[in-house]
């Protein structure tokens, strides 16, 4: 089963305030950690799908390829945003030693970051930068 960025946000919003009566088995920090993989998992995934609109060739190059060649074709402000979501979340999706897990502050303000970078990057025509 293919899952969407929508899809993928909407999960890490469940990691991090699930529904009232139910109760996770995860301790506050590893659910905050497995919310920002998948909020990392839904930039990657969207940043896929606006590729494959706008130049199905850039979807076989890497990631921070496809994030420097992103301010030519939409705004810069949304290609600035998405890199920095994007490399939060990276650091926040790996472990280290003697670092404490984002906190689920941190996730829930790059969800929101998140949901706003998939509206922006939604199929269609692009936007110019006013």
């Amino acid at each position: 089963m293919t899952r969407t960025p929508r899809d993928l946000a909407a999960a890490a919003d469940h990691l991090l305030a699930p529904p009232s009566g139910v109760t996770h088995s995860l301790a506050p920090g590893l659910r905050a950690r497995a919310a920002a993989a998948l909020l990392r998992l839904a930039l990657d995934e969207a940043m896929d799908g606006f590729w494959q609109q706008v130049s199905p060739a850039m979807t076989r190059t890497r990631g921070r390829t496809k994030a420097l060649c992103l301010e030519w074709y939409a705004p810069s402000s949304v290609a600035r945003q998405w890199y920095a979501v994007w490399s939060a979340l990276s650091a926040a999706c790996h472990h280290h030693t003697y670092e404490l897990p984002p906190t689920p502050g941190e996730v829930r303000a790059w969800h929101d970051d998140v949901v706003e970078l998939l509206a922006a990057l939604q199929p269609g025509p692009l936007r110019a930068e006013a």
